[in-house]
């Protein structure tokens, strides 16, 4: 699973929401709560958070099967956000 470090800011964000904000500030929209994030990078991203790796891994089976909406080209990731990480690192 890919582990997303790197950040817009050199800020300690406090929740998985605001590091989503900050990671993926292109996004259309941002949904959900947890370090599980999956990411459709089709047409315009999107992200939904999820608290287990599970979690995450249903919903990124249930976006592959049945698209992210009309532009979508089945590019989707499921990663985990470190929010614990700071600007620069990896």
């Amino acid at each position: 699973m890919k582990v997303y470090r790197d950040h817009n800011c050199g800020r300690q964000h406090r929740t998985w929401t605001a590091l989503a904000h900050c990671m993926f500030q292109r996004a259309a929209w941002i949904a959900g709560d947890g370090p599980f994030a999956v990411i459709a990078w089709c047409g315009v991203s999107s992200v939904t958070l999820h608290r287990t790796a599970e979690a995450g891994q249903h919903a990124l089976e249930v976006v592959d099967a049945t698209g992210c909406g009309g532009r979508c080209v089945r590019h989707h990731d499921l990663a985990r956000l470190d929010l614990n990480a700071r600007e620069g690192t990896r």
